[in-house]
């Protein structure tokens, strides 16, 4: 095997003790670098993680690259431009659902559509290359490193809802003590949280096993946080929105599911062809 088990317990005991620090300092000071660096700690630990790799088989014939390691290959458009729309689908479609329940939480209620585009485009094209510049630290471990080494053990099938439960786990710390995801009691949250981030995993695992590269993976997690955070939340009130969109409502865990199962069932029948 090539990721060995060294390689993978010394990657998971990084992410483990590097995120407790930084979750614990942005919990304690709400200082926003905490989470950043809390975003990097899977790069870094899936870095450690490849040196180990490159040294054990340094005899090797086929030489092992560390950028190969990490995800870092070249992707076709096509994989990128789909990490980008994907999340506009399963996140979009939740808030027009709740808009249309609720006119008045909508902050662009009777505006014409020309003057949200003027106001949100701008906004999100350039918050989503910001929101890379964090995300792509997590892809690196989680999808770059992660998700081959898994896989190379569980299987894909296996492996994309493994990978879903350790990421969203990841989060738990910041979801009980920092305030992240507000608005819904933590009973609620926490499942629901998870719910949301399996079936955001298999998708961008599926993307990552077409492209054999990180970038899609580290695109659709931007988009996913630039709608989310930037644009929708922000023009949405509601005391009960948490409960219907974001990261922990119910319809956007039935669109994200639905669009999962769907890349489910193409992974499947494209292995079965490649037989």
């Amino acid at each position: 095997m090539k990721y060995s088990k060294k390689s993978l317990i010394v990657f998971f005991s990084i992410v483990i003790a590097l995120s407790a620090i930084f979750e614990g300092i942005y919990v304690v000071t709400g200082n926003e670098l905490g989470v950043l660096f809390m975003m990097w700690t899977p790069a870094l630990a899936a870095i450690v993680a490849g040196i180990i790799i490159k040294k054990e088989n340094k005899d090797s014939e086929e030489k092992v690259k560390l950028s190969s390691l990490l995800g870092f290959r070249f992707s076709k458009i096509r994989y990128i431009l789909l990490g980008i729309f994907i999340p506009l689908v399963y996140l979009l479609v939740p808030y027009i659902i709740y808009w249309n329940m609720h006119p008045d939480n909508f902050g662009y209620t009777g505006v014409a559509i020309g003057v949200v585009l003027k106001d949100l485009l701008p906004v999100t094209v350039i918050s989503l290359f910001i929101s890379l510049l964090s995300a792509l630290g997590e892809e690196i471990g989680w999808r770059g490193f992660m998700l081959p080494a898994l896989t190379e053990r569980l299987g894909d099938m296996k492996t994309l809802f493994l990978t879903g439960l350790i990421w969203s786990v990841w989060h738990f710390p910041i979801l009980l003590f920092g305030g992240y995801m507000e608005g819904c009691p933590v009973w609620f949250k926490l499942p629901a949280f998870v719910l949301c981030i399996v079936p955001v995993a298999v998708i961008a695992g599926y993307l990552t096993y077409r492209s054999r590269s990180v970038w899609p993976a580290a695109f659709l997690h931007a988009a996913h946080n630039d709608y989310d955070q930037v644009v929708f939340d922000v023009i949405t009130r509601g005391d009960d929105k948490k409960y219907f969109v974001s990261e922990t409502g119910v319809f956007t865990i039935l669109c994200a599911w639905i669009i999962a199962a769907i890349l489910l069932v193409l992974l499947r029948k494209q292995k079965e062809a490649e037989k």
